[in-house]
């Protein structure tokens, strides 16, 4: 019985795909803006606001940040009547038991507000370190998260002040999402836990039991951070993706067909002369013929073969097709 002769089937080649500079771009306004509103959540007084009714002309009003906490008083409307015979003192704080004793530099932050270094030491005495740890440890997570935005800023200004060969700079593009999607990841959840322990200590702490508190614009500055580098994330993310799938709108002219080369049955990327019809199944992308290029780059005469000149082209012929 006459044996059967199998043949090989072609060599699956990975298809080498780049990324336009567009996302790249609106990362970094994403990144910005998610930067800022972070900063924003540091160093703003205004995560929880307190306010504080007594029988009286004046009521008593608390902002918390994370580092700082601000203090004021201020007449009640509607209660003329109730007005005393001396006009309340420029200034005048309240120090019950929910802010705690007044320790420290105190400086103001305008509109009769004045500030405070937050918590102290003899608050977190007096009170339990429980709540102290709590807001300290969602201090540092706030602080810790700019460091992956540093982190995806420093590799973004690499993809637009890259200098050097067009297939180097293409490589980075192809590669550079999972370092700025992988960082604003971390963003994203330092942030959550930062916004998770200071609603926590909103639930569950007494002092802010009162009717009149709330939370206030430094928490959602928080959140929106939150929100901006996880929607970044996923959007880099997913044009990455549809970049390495060959779509055009994601990958540029690195998905468009190359005209003047081929791939043999070998799986070698070859330049074939100018208007040769090229079969369908041996039609390579702009990006294919880069990525040989780049590794010739490497390895002199790593695509020479039998069947004809290697991606960088014949003589000066140039290895991408410039009528693409």
């Amino acid at each position: 019985m006459p044996g059967h002769v199998r043949h090989s089937a072609p060599p699956v080649m990975k298809r080498h795909y780049t990324m336009r500079k567009s996302p790249y771009l609106v990362s970094l306004i994403f990144l910005l803006a998610a930067t800022t509103l972070t900063l924003l959540n540091i160093y703003v007084p205004s995560l929880l606001h307190v306010i504080v009714r007594n029988p009286g002309p004046t009521q008593f009003e608390t902002r918390y940040g994370l580092y700082r906490r601000c203090t004021r008083s201020t007449p009640v409307a509607n209660s003329t009547f109730l007005q005393p015979s001396l006009p309340p003192i420029t200034g005048q704080t309240f120090q019950g038991w929910d802010l705690g004793p007044i320790n420290g530099p105190v400086y103001g932050d305008g509109d009769g507000w004045v500030c405070q270094a937050f918590p102290t030491r003899s608050e977190c005495q007096q009170f339990g370190e429980k709540f102290c740890v709590l807001w300290s440890t969602s201090g540092y997570a706030a602080q810790l998260s700019l460091v992956p935005c540093l982190a995806s800023l420093i590799s973004l200004l690499f993809i637009f002040l890259h200098r050097g060969q067009r297939t180097a700079r293409a490589k980075a593009r192809r590669q550079q999402w999972k370092l700025v999607s992988g960082t604003m990841v971390i963003h994203c959840l330092l942030q959550i836990l930062s916004i998770a322990l200071i609603l926590h200590v909103f639930r569950t702490d007494e002092r802010f039991e009162a009717k009149g508190s709330h939370l206030d614009q430094s928490f959602y500055y928080g959140v929106s951070s939150a929100i901006v580098s996880g929607v970044m994330a996923i959007l880099l993310t997913f044009t990455a993706l549809a970049a390495r799938a060959g779509m055009p709108w994601a990958a540029g002219k690195s998905a468009k067909h190359a005209k003047r080369h081929k791939r043999t049955r070998s799986g070698k990327v070859i330049a074939v002369p100018a208007g040769t019809e090229i079969p369908p199944e041996q039609v390579v992308t702009v990006g294919e013929v880069r990525a040989a290029q780049e590794a010739v780059g490497e390895t002199t005469g790593l695509l020479d073969g039998q069947e004809g000149g290697a991606a960088g082209g014949r003589g000066g012929e140039r290895a991408t097709d410039s009528s693409v």
